[in-house]
């Protein structure tokens, strides 16, 4: 777990250095559906609807963070940094509540918005109240975008 916080904190300070030479900004609206492999309980099903920010630098580095509603959790976030590749979104990062590592991918970007795929992964454990019994989420959603500026 220190080594986590650790890594968050070094990777948040690297990523304050790196907005400062972002080429474009999008700010969006997530929504997601979702299944959890929950501990000894089979899957269940959730949903979110996040608000949030994509940073893209001029040598196609992503630092992304999202923000919002969620059920069964009622809350949730992600931060997340990746590679833009020819027109595709690839980011790796943390949602600290349920506390999991994701990976994710955009799908058929258009101007207006794109799907997203993600998977994710607990590394806490299942004794951890931050995880939210929660083992293992996929989820599927769409991503529309809001604004666009230079």
């Amino acid at each position: 777990m220190k080594k986590i916080l650790l890594l968050s904190i070094i990777s948040i300070y690297s990523l304050s250095q790196l907005k400062a030479q972002e080429s474009t900004t999008k700010a969006f609206i997530e929504w997601n559906l979702g299944v959890a492999q929950i501990y000894n309980d089979g899957f269940f099903p959730g949903t979110s609807v996040l608000w949030g920010r994509t940073h893209v630098s001029t040598n196609n580095v992503i630092f992304e963070y999202e923000i919002g509603l969620a059920a069964p959790t009622i809350a949730t976030a992600k931060l997340g940094v990746g590679l833009k590749i020819h027109n595709t979104l690839v980011t790796v990062g943390i949602r600290p509540f349920p506390s999991n590592l994701y990976l994710q991918t955009s799908l058929f970007n258009r101007e207006k918005g794109n799907w997203i795929i993600s998977a994710e992964i607990n590394p806490l454990g299942e004794d951890s109240p931050l995880s939210f019994d929660s083992n293992a989420v996929f989820n599927f959603g769409y991503r529309w975008n809001l604004k666009r500026s230079k």
